[in-house]
């Protein structure tokens, strides 16, 4: 393959957006190229070169950065080796004046070999080695051959890394693996991603539903085994999330891995055409104690982060205990309904009566009798006019009598037969019926299973069993004010935020994830009371903007001022119950008290 040059987002500008996809080749923005490397290594290095006051702490200075070495596993073009290496020149430089100053005078000595790449892309790679050769002769320097840039052509998760660069040589570890998602992944991938895995002990841990970033940290726990290299990767943020995390989490517990520092969720695009954008975390780990913890959290994900302390980072990026919510199948507390996914139709659309069919569907005597108001998810939040046919203790002869009936069950009857699933193809003797049927007996509160991560809270809404929910709703038979109150809480909204999976970027509710693990509260008749009177002003504000449907009321752009006061209100009398009399002001400090709920529960084997 001819040698490649030019700058690294240049080059890859030169692969297809498809070849992108497949090999995770992306220019990564210097901003967010130093949300890595700043807490990994340059903040240290910086504070150690300002504490540097004498000739002789300046010299061991010097020599502590000839001795760093860093790997990139999956370095595409370079661009996170030629940030390291133009800052850790620039802190030699700053050394090496200062030193002069004082009337010593030493060489350069950072030098390129120091700097390792992995890159299975061999036009990526050449261009990696160009851009810091580039670097350094933008520093004025021509290094002797031997100083070339070490970077390996080859598949990292299947390589040993120790060939790009000995482990008890390394410092530091760091890049952006491919963004390749469970449906992305090609039988080479799945693989890759098997094998990288291998090497652990993962019984019990279920890391097949790990993606493909989580895969370059099993390498580099293996890589990093009795060695003190750090590392530090980017990836997309499901990883900490829902089904993931309960992997990962585990994972690293099991092998003495701590997460050092964290950048919650942001919005992440690559600087080359057809790029990328994701919403990512940025993940720094080492094994033992290596200093104080840093989470980085960002209110605008677009924007710039916030910095704070942390005793400790569990896998959800909470400053909390490592613990890591089990499924469960009923809820954490007494006296609670369970919380259960809709009816299921499975009747290609035959039991489902559209607008456009209402006027015809009505018009049969029979039918008309077995029509119910239909709620999915949508129609759920946005009131839309959907009606299903609910043939629960129809007759046959009803059936025989109704032209419409007769139609549309053996549409669905023929449907069902042809069913690879044979449960479904076992209900094409009762075509007349929804598959799965989970319908309250008695009013009931319903949540759409899906839903905006924008929205203050995932709206709720008290539904009259006449109401048929559908399997894009989770149902709560018998709920009450206070149980409304708790789930249109921000106290929930963040542990779903933190423990819910994500259908792209929203919000995906699984009872037994998210509602049955919640760590509900223990109050007194008094804290009850206050919870129960702020939901109904919840309730009663929404009243007060009869034409609005749910997701009018709850638009991410913003909600009416009487809405949004009633549920600072709840948001208020929730949170104390949590944290004794002081409100809970960030997202960072509800998960820390729910975190440590939870984790009271799991001692007392509540959990």
């Amino acid at each position: 393959m001819a040698p490649v040059t030019g700058a690294p987002e240049r080059v890859e500008e030169t692969i297809s957006a498809a070849e992108r996809r497949q090999l995770g080749v992306h220019y990564t923005n210097e901003a967010f190229i130093l949300r890595t490397i700043r807490p990994l290594f340059l903040d240290a290095l910086e504070a150690s070169l300002a504490a540097a006051r004498t000739a002789a702490a300046l010299h061991a200075f010097v020599e502590r950065l000839l001795g760093l070495r860093f790997l990139d596993p999956s370095c595409g073009a370079g661009n996170f080796l030629v940030v390291a290496y133009r800052e850790v020149r620039r802190l030699e430089i700053e050394a090496l004046v200062r030193l002069r100053a004082r009337g010593t005078a030493l060489p350069r000595r950072v030098r390129l070999d120091q700097f390792c790449g992995i890159e299975i892309d061999a036009r990526a790679a050449n261009a990696a080695r160009i851009a810091l050769e580039q670097e350094a002769e933008g520093h004025d320097i021509v290094g002797p051959r031997d100083e070339a840039p070490r970077i390996t052509v080859g598949n990292a998760l299947r390589i040993d890394w120790n060939d790009a660069l000995p482990a008890e040589r390394a410092s530091f570890v760091f890049g952006n693996p491919p963004f390749v998602g469970m449906a992305w992944m090609s039988p080479e991938q799945q693989e890759d991603r098997r094998l990288a895995f291998e090497p652990l002990d993962t019984r019990g841990i279920h890391a097949g539903r790990l993606d493909y970033a989580a895969a370059f940290i099993a390498r580099a726990i293996t890589y990093g085994a009795g060695h003190p290299v750090r590392f530090a990767f980017v990836a997309t943020n499901s990883l900490t999330q829902g089904e993931q995390a309960r992997s990962l989490g585990p994972l690293l517990c099991r092998y003495g891995v701590r997460i050092d520092f964290a950048h919650r969720t942001f919005h992440w695009a690559s600087a080359s055409r057809g790029k990328a954008n994701v919403h990512v975390v940025v993940l720094g780990f080492s094994r033992g104690d290596t200093g104080p913890r840093r989470i980085f959290d960002y209110p605008d994900p677009r924007g710039e982060p916030v910095e704070r302390a942390a005793a400790n980072i569990n896998v959800y990026l909470a400053d909390g205990p490592d613990v890591v919510p089990r499924k469960r199948k009923t809820p954490l507390g007494a006296g609670y309904p369970a919380g259960t996914k809709g009816n299921q139709p499975t009747d290609g659309g035959h039991l489902v009566v559209e607008p456009e069919d209402h006027a015809a569907v009505m018009a049969d005597p029979v039918a008309r009798r077995y029509v119910r108001r239909y709620l999915q998810a949508s129609a759920f939040l946005w009131d839309e006019p959907r009606h299903c046919l609910w043939l629960e203790g129809v007759r046959p002869e009803e059936i025989t009598a109704s032209p419409v009936l007769q139609r549309r069950i053996e549409a669905i009857r023929r449907l069902r037969l042809a069913s690879r699933t044979p449960s479904v193809r076992d209900l094409a003797d009762k075509p007349w019926l929804f598959t799965q049927i989970r319908q309250p007996s008695v009013p009931y509160l319903a949540l759409p299973e899906v839903s905006s991560e924008n929205r203050r809270v995932i709206p709720a809404a008290f539904l009259d069993p006449e109401v048929i929910a559908g399997n894009k709703l989770i149902t709560f038979p018998g709920a009450d004010d206070w149980l409304f109150g708790m789930l249109q809480s921000s106290m929930f909204m963040a542990w779903v935020r933190a423990v819910a999976g994500r259908m792209k970027s929203d919000i995906s509710i699984a009872p037994h994830l998210t509602y049955c693990t919640f760590p509900f509260p223990e109050p007194d008749a008094e804290g009850r009371r206050r919870v129960e009177e702020a939901a109904r002003a919840v309730l009663d504000a929404r009243r007060t903007f009869p034409g609005k449907s749910l997701g009018e009321l709850y638009d991410p752009r913003g909600m009416p001022k009487e809405l949004s006061r009633a549920h600072d209100g709840l948001d208020r009398a929730v949170e104390v119950l949590f944290e004794g009399r002081t409100p809970l002001r960030t997202e960072a400090d509800r998960l820390r008290a729910l975190f440590e709920r939870y984790a009271v529960l799991s001692l007392a084997g509540r959990a």
